[in-house]
């Protein structure tokens, strides 16, 4: 029978460690990128969506107040008993801007989201394969390279023992 010349354990029990502690980093890494993609997807699909339709509501009663006041302001039945309605005609220019501005932006971003869902969906695929791998093929590594110091110790034991 031929003898082996084991001389460390202690390597391969921090090697053991390091498996141990790197899986566990990975795994944490994966679920907070699992969670930002979550969160951005979620964003992009309603939470900016809802923000810039509240906003047009909003824009829209701006707009109607301002036309309101603009047309109490020149409601007058003659011409020369108008007073000037500068102030009122820029407020209405400045709701309409607005309302357009807030129209503009919700459209770009259901644009934005229709991408961002695609990329997030294409991110998330590769993530859950490899948390898959933290999950059964580095425990598995690891358990396997217990297995095998454990071999190790028992053998060099014998070696000290005779």
């Amino acid at each position: 029978m031929s003898a082996s010349n084991v001389t460390n354990i202690e390597a391969l029990e921090t090697l053991h460690r390091g498996l141990l502690e790197f899986t566990e980093e990975v795994r944490n890494t994966l679920e907070e990128l699992k969670s930002f993609t979550h969160k951005t997807d979620e964003a992009f699909s309603h939470q900016y969506p809802a923000y810039w339709r509240q906003q047009i509501i909003s824009a829209e009663q701006k707009l109607n107040e301002a036309k309101d006041q603009l047309a109490a302001k020149t409601g007058a039945a003659r011409p020369e008993d108008r007073p000037p309605a500068t102030e009122e005609r820029k407020r209405v220019r400045i709701a309409e801007q607005r309302l357009h501005l807030c129209q503009e932006k919700l459209q770009r971003t259901r644009e934005w989201s229709l991408k961002i869902s695609t990329e997030c969906d294409q991110l998330l695929g590769p993530l859950s394969d490899v948390l898959d791998h933290c999950d059964s093929l580095l425990p598995q590594a690891s358990g396997e390279l217990r297995n095998l110091i454990s071999q190790l110790r028992a053998y060099a034991e014998q070696n000290d023992i005779k």
